[in-house]
């Protein structure tokens, strides 16, 4: 990685306030800042090992693609418990079971952060274990994303939407 000096001079002062504000950390942020101000560019990639970047940022899309499939099972486990006969229906179908650990990692990580934004946001969802679902998902949920889409009001689902939306669930070869 490669900083300037304007840049290099802008992080050594905020290591500096970080010593400052947080004193149990003060030597880590010092060996921090004194590896920017004396430029020993080897060690820039492990001061910011924790930033991700590359294929490890979520993009605004992919980041909209989560809260849409939280959206969409916020609307299923709604609609699914004002049925009267839920019978043809199985309960798992509609519930929301995480995203792979393995596989999903990004989409794992960015729901459980936006789920605990605010106080917390779609507390009524089963979110799995920890939001994983340790096996993928990502593509049955995209199957049903399009169906939900595709439902004349999203948010008042009918019991041939449910059906729709959770069949889709399904891979068609399956």
């Amino acid at each position: 990685m490669k900083l300037t000096k304007i840049e290099r001079w802008i992080l050594s002062n905020q290591y500096r306030l970080l010593q400052v504000i947080y004193p149990d950390e003060a030597d880590y942020f010092g060996q921090c800042r004194e590896v920017l101000e004396r430029g020993y560019e080897l060690h820039y990639d492990w001061i910011t090992e924790y930033i991700y970047d590359g294929n490890d940022v979520m993009s605004s899309e992919e980041c909209k693609e989560v809260i849409d499939i939280l959206d969409m099972f916020s609307a299923l486990k709604r609609a699914y418990e004002a049925l009267d006969d839920k019978s043809g229906i199985e309960e798992w179908t509609v519930k929301f079971s995480g995203f792979d650990g393995n596989n999903e990692t990004k989409q794992m990580a960015y729901a459980r952060c936006f789920c605990s934004l605010d106080g917390g946001r779609f507390t009524e969802l089963d979110r799995g274990d920890d939001f994983n679902s340790h096996s993928p998902v990502l593509d049955a949920y995209r199957r049903m994303l399009i169906e939900w889409r595709n439902s004349e009001d999203r948010y008042h689902l009918s019991e041939d939407d449910l059906v729709r939306i959770t069949s889709a669930r399904f891979h068609p070869d399956a």
